[in-house]
């Protein structure tokens, strides 16, 4: 065996048909005993298998054989990064300069492709012998496949590497490896490193993702500064990084902290006048609400039950849009925000008829969220909030139309059930930039919800 890792154990093989050394990696018994991921596994072949980059461990083959899941890649001599920086500590300049310029090259040859590693980290990276070629990096979307149909905690020492936006719960798209391979490349800096390498590391480390430098960018950047600090280019002068765009995130400021605490009256006085904005609101909301007693929270007048049943079964909720009736990676995308839109009007409403037609009987949790909204309706109840906002949606290279996968990042307000009185009864918590993966099934002349493989999305 060569290592082991969070999805499973790599060891050293060799092909009998060719007689040629490889990797092979024995995923996990639990995750090989998932017959969805294996399908996105044999799916994903053909497109992984495609890449092909001297600083990429490529992929030769997928198997899977029983209880068996594995993944057969080129074999690469030499020390994995994470063992290397254990034991030995920062890597000379040169060195650093040199892996990242390897690892930022294979990554833009992924990202040209559509596909994002994931999993940029050091014990992902390896690094040969003196003379033998580039460093390698391995495991491409191995990772990725594996979250998307699986709900497990992130091993602690891999989060340093996640980019700002994936912690927030956003879909990984090339600049988060981007942020990765700036984490990476900072760990292998010794203290006082050259200006420019500080510099580059510093910029894909920015807080907005477009602000960062592409992969490709950054190979041609590092791979002559490796040249240079190995010193054929030692006495050129750094050119200027290309100045970033303005974050979309702004920082507290210092001279405003002051002004703020800097007094006590002053303080004092500003949060007088809050209390009296807070006390204001409550005021003024107990005023309304008591005068909109019979109506829902779009204004519309109650009907049925005094609990305040928003409507009846029947009425007319959200139009379908033409593209989300079109059997198409865009026509997906368009059907998804329909069906949360459904999802929001039949919360508001009672009425599932048209959430029914393009739910598949199979989607466990879509089950349980049309069972409650019709049990809550059916006893004279409603229920208040639990609107759903789809702030976006992503697929990548192997996306395929049967069965589509795609991966929503959504936003749920916060919901309250009442009862025949008005009296609140229970309530689900919302959710803030929740990745809601799910899969589609084409229906012969419509789309319809399969699955939800991430749990809690939808209740």
């Amino acid at each position: 065996m060569l290592a082991n890792g969070d999805t499973g154990e790599v060891w050293h093989a060799v092909d009998v048909g060719t007689e040629r050394a490889v990797a092979v990696k024995l995923l996990y018994p639990d995750l090989a005993a998932d017959p969805r991921l294996v399908d996105r596994f044999l799916r994903a072949r053909t497109e992984l298998t495609a890449l092909w980059h001297p600083s990429i461990a490529r992929l030769l083959d997928v198997v899977a054989d029983g209880e068996v899941l594995a993944l057969v890649t080129d074999l690469v001599p030499g020390t994995d990064l994470g063992r290397r920086l254990a034991d030995s500590g920062p890597l000379p300049p040169a060195l650093a300069s040199s892996v990242g310029a390897s690892m930022a090259e294979a990554l833009g040859a992924a990202h040209r492709m559509g596909v994002v590693h994931g999993d940029v980290k050091p014990s992902n990276v390896v690094i040969p012998p003196p003379g033998e070629g580039p460093a390698c990096l391995t495991d491409f979307a191995v990772a990725l496949l594996v979250r998307a149909g699986r709900r497990h905690p992130e091993p602690f020492e891999r989060l340093r590497y996640r980019a700002p936006e994936v912690t927030d719960g956003a879909v990984p798209t090339p600049p988060s490896d981007v942020y990765a391979l700036g984490v990476v490349l900072a760990e292998m800096l010794p203290d006082n490193p050259p200006h420019r390498l500080s510099l580059l590391a510093n910029a894909c480390l920015r807080d907005d993702p477009a602000a960062r430098p592409s992969a490709a960018e950054l190979g041609v950047e590092l791979g002559e500064l490796a040249a240079g600090l190995s010193g054929s280019r030692a006495g050129e002068a750094p050119r200027p990084l290309p100045p970033a765009r303005p974050s979309r995130r702004r920082r507290a400021n210092g001279s405003r902290q002051a002004w703020l605490f800097g007094s006590p009256t002053r303080l004092v006085a500003i949060f007088a006048v809050a209390m009296a904005i807070v006390l204001g609101a409550f005021v003024v909301t107990r005023f309304l609400g008591s005068g909109n007693a019979d109506t829902d929270q779009g204004g519309s007048p109650t009907t049925g039950a005094p609990g305040g049943a928003a409507s009846v079964p029947g009425t007319a909720g959200p139009s379908q849009p033409t593209a989300a009736g079109q059997y198409s990676r865009d026509g997906g995308e368009a059907f998804i925000r329909y069906w949360f839109d459904l999802l929001t009007y039949a919360q508001r409403s009672g009425d599932t008829t048209d959430l029914d037609e393009v739910t598949n009987d199979r989607c466990g949790d879509c089950g349980t969220a049309l069972t409650t909204i019709r049990d809550v309706y059916a006893e004279g109840g409603s229920l208040r909030g639990g609107a759903y906002l789809v702030r976006r949606i992503a697929t990548n290279s192997l996306f395929t139309l049967d069965r589509p996968i795609y991966e929503a990042t959504v936003d749920r307000s916060p919901r309250a059930t009442l009862d025949r009185s008005g009296v609140e009864r229970g309530s689900l918590p919302g959710l803030t930039v929740a990745n809601c993966v799910l899969i589609l099934e084409w229906a012969g002349d419509h789309w319809q919800v399969l699955d939800f493989t991430s749990r809690d999305c939808v209740a």
